[in-house]
């Protein structure tokens, strides 16, 4: 019998028996994979590092139910921004989006010109089926590695290796991981911050509509900070030498340089390129920082409900592997009709296979069970979905990055968009506060730190209102590292561009008469806010037309 959700909306395949992390799904596409987990586990614990013998404990136990399981493992090396990551696992799923995903280590030298480290900077262990353990997730700083037990939910995974990864990028070169996405228009890069609901994918999309338009990443970017020096080249600072000893390395830099602007030690980083650069302190403008992005995925792991707002889209997702595709029921065809009718008439229109032969139940159903459960997923290519020519394929090629717009989707409030001061700006990322009433600091609920700790000590200054939260922060003598270099990082973002706050709500305004007509004047709402060169900008939903015209 089927497991009913959501009001019987919808319904997934039950699981072969009480231990199964994954089992086949209804077909469709490629494969179907239906995980036991569809979110985060209920055990994931960041702070291994802190508990003594605990790391040993679960390494050990993860290589010997490898030794003595009757069973296939995989082993896949990628790399990640420059770092070489291994994935060990028994799972046909996860193995499979691993190696959708990411740059292999040859392709990665390929495209980019540039030899990976010969061993793993980073190592991730997922194993099903694992007696010994329950359904969790582990990281551990100290050894660069997390592990994962009983669950073959991909999210979660690679959330915690792009974090991961992450730290170790902050730490070490002052490269700054964050949960968003980037498209550029006319060179310049426009980057979206957000919570899961609120529309960063379909920002993504839909300003690729507009002319001189390229399609850089959908949830995941590494940004570099850089200064121009007074002869023309640019730096990332990685390291900061002094009379011959450090004394500023990796995010710990910025502050450092900002504080001896006329010191003649010696900056050691990268240039665009990723070749080494150096220069004296003196020869930096501080004041003037840019921000660059890279990407980080070969192809997009994303939800498949993005083709309620881009059809076009399905013609990837339909060759694609797919994570938790449901079975729909007759009540979510009849309620979601004038949806399915749409995207369906679009499909067909196009004339282009399979959707051209597709008899009509088939192709509505298969629309409905891509949108069905919010957190159905596909990998998509998106050279399928615009021209090679419109996409940054090289993951080192930078995007400078000119706007950065921190998207959520509140009803109760009318302003449409407005540019944040930087008091605003970073109470936005401390409180983090998601549409489901939650609380993810800096939109990002996978980075690979102590989140709890961080959540108690952010809320000691909220409490003291939440425009007084960046002043207090600043005073404060006992921040948390791990904030103090998420923050640290952000605060170099906002000198690097312009910040503002994005609020989807355009269907409030009652001469908007469908959900894709607000999109598309969202679209425009930000071309717009790319073009502004003005401190003010602020517009509610009772102005924002006057923008438009």
């Amino acid at each position: 019998m089927a497991i009913a959700e959501k009001k019987d909306l919808y319904t997934f395949p039950p699981a072969p028996d009480a231990t199964s992390p994954e089992w086949p799904g209804t077909p469709i596409g490629a494969k179907n994979t239906i995980t036991r987990t569809k979110g985060r586990t209920l055990v994931h614990d960041k702070t291994v590092d802190a508990k003594p013998g605990l790391f040993k404990r679960l390494l050990a136990n993860a290589f010997e139910h490898i030794a003595t399981a009757k069973e296939t493992t995989y082993s896949h090396d990628v790399v990640i921004h420059g770092l070489r990551v291994r994935a060990i696992t028994n799972s046909e799923h996860l193995i499979g989006y691993w190696k959708d995903n990411w740059y292999g280590v040859d392709e990665w030298q390929r495209i980019t010109g540039q030899k990976p480290a010969a061993t793993p900077d980073v190592l991730v262990v997922a194993l099903g089926r694992v007696p010994s353990e329950s359904e969790a997730a582990y990281y551990s700083r100290q050894n660069d590695t997390v592990i994962f037990f009983n669950t073959s939910y991909y999210g979660q995974l690679k959330s915690w290796v792009l974090g991961a990864v992450g730290r170790k990028l902050a730490v070490e070169y002052g490269i700054h991981s964050i949960h968003g996405a980037v498209v550029t228009k006319d060179g310049k890069g426009i980057l979206y911050i957000a919570p899961t609901g609120t529309g960063k994918s379909t920002s993504t999309y839909g300003v690729m509509e507009f002319p001189g338009t390229r399609f850089h990443s959908d949830d995941w970017v590494y940004v570099r900070y850089a200064y121009r020096t007074k002869d023309g080249k640019i730096l990332s600072p990685a390291r900061i030498l002094d009379g011959g000893e450090e004394v500023a390395k990796g995010y710990q830099t910025y502050a450092w340089l900002e504080d001896h602007r006329s010191s003649d030690a010696t900056v050691i980083g990268r240039g665009l390129d990723d070749r080494e650069v150096t220069a004296s302190a003196r020869e930096l403008d501080v004041d003037h920082p840019e921000a660059h992005a890279y990407t980080s995925e070969k192809v997009f792991y994303l939800r498949s409900n993005l083709v309620e707002n881009f059809p076009q889209a399905a013609f990837d997702m339909i060759r694609s592997r797919l994570e938790n595709a449901p079975d729909v029921t007759p009540e979510f065809m009849t309620e979601n009709k004038a949806t399915i009718d749409a995207v369906a008439a679009k499909l067909t229109g196009m004339k282009r296979p399979p959707f051209d032969t597709m008899d009509e139940k088939t192709l509505r159903d298969m629309v409905g069970r891509f949108f069905a459960f919010e957190n159905t997923r596909a990998m998509l290519d998106i050279t399928t979905v615009f021209p090679k020519e419109r996409v940054f394929t090289n993951p080192m090629e930078p995007a400078r990055i000119h706007a950065v717009m921190l998207i959520k989707r509140n009803f109760d409030e009318d302003v449409v968009i407005e540019r944040l001061s930087i008091d605003k700006f970073m109470a936005r990322l401390l409180v983090g506060r998601t549409p489901a009433g939650t609380k993810e600091i800096v939109y990002n609920s996978y980075r690979a730190v102590d989140d709890k700790s961080e959540r108690a000590w952010i809320d000691t200054i909220e409490a003291k209102g939440v425009a007084q939260m960046w002043s207090e922060y600043q005073k404060a003598k006992d921040k948390p590292e791990t904030l103090n270099e998420e923050m640290e990082m952000f605060r170099m973002l906002f000198k690097s561009a312009a910040a503002y706050d994005l609020n989807t709500v355009l269907q409030k305004d009652k001469a908007v008469t469908s959900k894709m007509e607000a999109v598309h004047s969202t679209m425009r709402v930000i071309v717009k806010a790319l073009d502004n060169t003005k401190d003010t900008f602020r517009y509610g939903i009772g102005e924002y037309r006057k923008l438009l015209d």
